[in-house]
């Protein structure tokens, strides 16, 4: 009698613990279907991403703009505006003091040669020499993307309708920089999307090496610059020792060459993208809705206690 008993009390017990489980289950499955209902899936590359700033109007606070995806957090300067974007909305800049400061991304300065800057933008200044993106620091790094010129030791030399591509590598006493420039046809007051890739492997040693540049431009790879290297100098890439500023060069110390149109969806990545996912963040018309860090898990975690 006791044994059938505590038979019949482990049947019941094991009933409560499946079905104890099986409400978990139920519950995790909920809450993905409330996330699944509530989150834009993401459309972009996020394999490498360090950084992501948007533009959009609920990331701003006072001349803060926030880092969606990383911690470098960019600070405005002057006053430029948001506005409707290529994908949400964007800053316009006045060509006159606006930009925006991206700190110096950390450690990120390291990868820089094998890395990738994305984004949108869109304006009709055909002659004026301005700056897309660029950090310079007291010899290397020195990277950056120009339009309409080129800004270097001899002073500024006017190109119109020009894209100008540059990237510098450290050594004891130069920089080694690898610059490329070539016709573009974005000045037409219509959204385009910039990708720039390096892919550059420093021997053994740092006496020498080779690398790849790529422009992209609407998906379309534009140039490719492979770039060799070597000499009596040890090279190597250093983290950043100024800040990368959006929309202005600031070396020395003034900021100059600002950019006067609209910017959108500006992202770093620690490798080079490839074609197909160049394409992919081309094609990509919804913006990436990052969902809180760590809420999920944390959800499940003490479901998974109780």
């Amino acid at each position: 009698m006791y044994d059938d008993n505590s038979d019949c009390f482990d049947t019941l017990s094991k009933g409560a613990i499946k079905m104890k489980s099986g409400i978990h289950f139920i519950t995790f499955a909920i809450i993905i279907g409330m996330f699944a209902l509530n989150t834009v899936a993401a459309s972009i590359v996020t394999d490498g991403l360090v950084s992501y700033w948007p533009f959009d109007r609920g990331y701003f606070t006072n001349k803060t703009i926030k880092d969606v995806w990383g911690d470098n957090n960019g600070t405005i300067s002057g006053n430029p505006e948001v506005v409707p974007g290529q994908v949400g909305e964007a800053l316009e800049f006045d060509g006159v003091n606006d930009f925006v400061n991206l700190t110096t991304l950390g450690d990120f300065g390291r990868s820089i040669g094998t890395s990738s800057f994305e984004a949108w933008i869109k304006t009709t200044n055909k002659r004026n020499w301005m700056t897309l993106i660029n950090t310079h620091g007291a010899e290397c790094p020195n990277w950056g993307i120009e339009l309409n010129g080129s800004n270097d030791e001899f002073g500024i030399q006017i190109m119109d309708r020009t894209l100008h591509h540059y990237i510098g590598i450290g050594g004891q006493n130069s920089c080694g920089i690898s610059r490329g420039t070539e016709a573009v046809d974005i000045f037409d007051g219509e959204w385009h999307h910039i990708v720039y890739t390096n892919d550059y492997m420093i021997n053994k040693g740092g006496m020498s090496g080779n690398g790849k540049r790529i422009i992209y431009i609407d998906g379309v790879s534009g140039s490719t610059i492979n770039h060799g290297f070597g000499g009596n100098s040890k090279r190597a890439f250093l983290p950043f020792t100024a800040p990368v500023h959006l929309g202005a060069r600031k070396f020395p110390g003034q900021a100059h060459g600002h950019f006067m149109g609209m910017i959108d969806e500006v992202r770093f990545y620690d490798r080079p993208l490839t074609a197909d996912e160049v394409l992919q963040n081309f094609e990509s018309t919804e913006p990436y809705n990052v969902a809180p860090k760590g809420k999920l898990s944390t959800v499940w975690a003490t479901l998974k206690t109780k």
